[in-house]
């Protein structure tokens, strides 16, 4: 007996998707608010291996092979990755150490940022920081054991350097 879209058993098809809007590029898991509306605008901009975790989404455990991060829901993770972005209700808790980061929600743990930190205004990161360069934008708040990479690399070698010595 074959099915018809009629009975319901369409077999293996797949979901349609809403009218108007494009398939994700490849290594895209999900849109914020926030890139919805910007893809809209410019349909290809994700880049790929990029991850969004969404409003009203929580995930934990450990990130790998993440080139792109941004959080939307809450996010209680170890990563590393080129870029991670914490928007405005995001909450990211845990380990992080990228290149680059961008934080306009709330950020709880240890923070390496080899290039620039940027806190926006409603930004609050607190924690362990190491940052390369900083910009806290007015209303922005960091927090906590708060240095410059070059400054704790210093202080290891240095730690390092009096326990040879002894």
């Amino acid at each position: 007996m074959s099915s018809s879209p009629q009975s319901g058993h369409s077999g293996a098809a797949r979901p349609a998707e809403p009218t108007g809007q494009r398939p994700l590029p490849p290594g895209v898991v999900g849109l914020s608010t926030l890139e919805r509306a910007q893809r809209a605008e410019r349909p290809d901009s994700a880049p790929s291996g990029t991850l969004i975790v969404g409003e009203g989404i929580q995930v934990k455990g450990k990130i790998e092979s993440c080139q792109r991060l941004v959080v939307e829901g809450h996010v209680e993770a170890a990563m590393t990755a080129a870029a991670l972005e914490v928007l405005a209700r995001g909450l990211f808790e845990g380990t992080a150490e990228v290149e680059n980061a961008e934080i306009a929600g709330t950020f709880d743990g240890a923070l390496t940022v080899r290039g620039q930190l940027t806190i926006k205004e409603d930004g609050r990161v607190s924690g362990t920081i190491r940052y390369g360069r900083l910009l806290v934008e007015a209303g922005g708040e960091i927090s906590g054991e708060v240095d410059t990479s070059r400054a704790a690399e210093a202080r290891a070698a240095g730690g390092l350097a009096g326990v040879v010595a002894s």
